[in-house]
């Protein structure tokens, strides 16, 4: 599905929501992706019984951090944490399927001047998270955010990952991708941003969004290994690393920016 072309805009307001204001927010310029109204762990969120409040920190479900990479081509996460969702804000389009809590894990790279990556996973607490809610979700807060332009919808191949759903963007100067994948009962979620200017060209951003979807693939390889007999890796897949699929023994600190996945607006 075709919006227009994704062509450059210049003007003067610049990322005013960029990766280098310190986190990876409105960023990518999703409504329902940033994540600042999330905050960190509060007194009335926990990560076991009724879901009472939307809420994260590092270590909160290792399982599913164990399901993210720790570094793209050697290069370590600003941030890795983990949490649960069930406001109605905050799961948006997902609530009109009758989910009502939502758990993820994701790693962040805060590279500054308004180049980011966020490597999430999505997972019901019980079941498969079917794929197509997913995509909903993110085509929805693309749609209804007022900074986004000439959205483009697609359906290309990734080594490992195979056909993935993709949305690309424009946010202010910002070329954003957001890639979308099933595995198993998770949804996998990568999201690049790369500021658009003189030395990052829309074939720049694409080699960005190739990598890091390389490096989800690997830490998929790697969490399969780890919990049983490895799977076979998938043809033309990148050969896994120790420095890019295994998790790193503790997370970055809080003052890092902050994963991408659903939180309110």
């Amino acid at each position: 599905m075709r919006r227009g072309p994704l062509v450059a805009e210049r003007g003067r307001r610049g990322l005013r929501h960029g990766l280098g204001a310190g986190r990876l927010t409105a960023a990518i310029a999703v409504a329902a992706i940033a994540l600042a109204a999330c905050g960190a762990a509060g007194p009335s969120f926990s990560t076991s019984g009724p879901c009472l409040a939307d809420g994260r920190a590092p270590g909160a479900y290792p399982d599913l951090e164990a399901e993210v990479p720790r570094t793209i081509s050697g290069r370590p996460a600003t941030s890795v944490d983990s949490g649960r969702n069930c406001s109605a804000t905050a799961l948006g389009s997902l609530t009109g399927h009758g989910i009502t809590e939502l758990h993820f894990a994701g790693a962040t790279w805060d590279e500054g001047q308004g180049n980011g990556v966020s490597i999430a996973v999505l997972a019901q607490p019980v079941g498969p998270l079917p794929i197509a809610w997913v995509e909903e979700f993110y085509t929805n807060g693309a749609e209804a955010s007022s900074h986004t332009a000439n959205i483009e919808t697609s359906r290309p191949t990734y080594a490992g990952a195979g056909v993935v759903y993709r949305l690309d963007t424009l946010n202010d100067l910002s070329y954003q991708s957001i890639v979308v994948w099933p595995d198993g009962d998770l949804a996998r979620v990568v999201i690049v941003a790369t500021q658009v200017g003189p030395t990052a060209s829309k074939s720049v951003h694409d080699d960005r969004v190739s990598e890091a979807v390389g490096a989800a693939v690997l830490a998929s390889v790697a969490a399969h290994a780890s919990a049983g007999p490895s799977p076979a890796v998938p043809s033309g897949a990148p050969s896994a690393s120790a420095g890019d699929a295994a998790p790193a023994g503790s997370s970055p600190g809080s003052g890092s920016p902050e994963p991408v996945l659903p939180s309110p607006s």
